[in-house]
């Protein structure tokens, strides 16, 4: 770490959105989207080497860009013919978490549903607060702990005592959706 940072900005996540691989031009809108979401601990402008990063691994990223920048999170998009994977890797060590990207919505759709879309470069300024909802609590799944605490860590902590609430003005929320599983007719089976 450098010498000039001080210990709070050592404590405060910092994102490296990437994809691995070639995307269509759709994907490369919401790596930009994803990058202004985790905005200001990220890099917005990050030019990619498309040719070296087919070859790179998350862990050639992880030691040789996140560790001496003090990035925390790394997020890598991949598309194949038939799915986009999402990746969320803590740096160093880990752990990841894969995602498979079902659908998503890209700002420019979203703002043009809107009758007064609201545009403010001032409200990227400071950090988004995390809302998690449906992830239970400490009754919950491991796996579902780990994908909470993995989303909230992204973002830095906000101190509820002495937040201005004028400096708040996005949000940023996690919704699990819980999908029922089929349950197995045993009449149906004859032996």
């Amino acid at each position: 770490q450098g010498a000039l940072e001080s210990k709070d900005s050592l404590k405060v996540p910092r994102t490296l959105v990437i994809r691995r691989g070639k995307v269509e031009n759709e994907i490369l809108e919401f790596i930009q989207d994803l990058r202004k979401l985790l905005l200001p601990h990220t890099a917005l402008n990050l030019k990619e080497d498309t040719s070296k990063n087919r070859k790179a691994k998350l862990s050639d990223y992880a030691t040789q860009i996140c560790a001496p920048m003090g990035i925390t999170h790394i997020l890598a998009l991949t598309q194949n013919a038939s799915q986009i994977n999402l990746r969320i890797a803590r740096t160093p060590t880990g752990p990841t978490l894969s995602f498979k990207v079902r659908t998503f919505s890209l700002v420019q759709h979203v703002r043009s549903y809107q009758r007064r879309p609201y545009n403010s470069n001032t409200a990227f300024a400071q950090s988004a607060v995390v809302v998690t909802n449906n992830f239970g609590d400490s009754e919950a799944k491991p796996h579902v702990k780990l994908m909470r605490i993995t989303f909230q860590n992204m973002f830095p902590v906000v101190n509820v005592a002495t937040v201005k609430l004028g400096d708040v003005r996005r949000v940023v929320l996690f919704n699990l959706i819980r999908r029922k599983k089929k349950k197995e007719d045993t009449n149906d089976k004859k032996n």
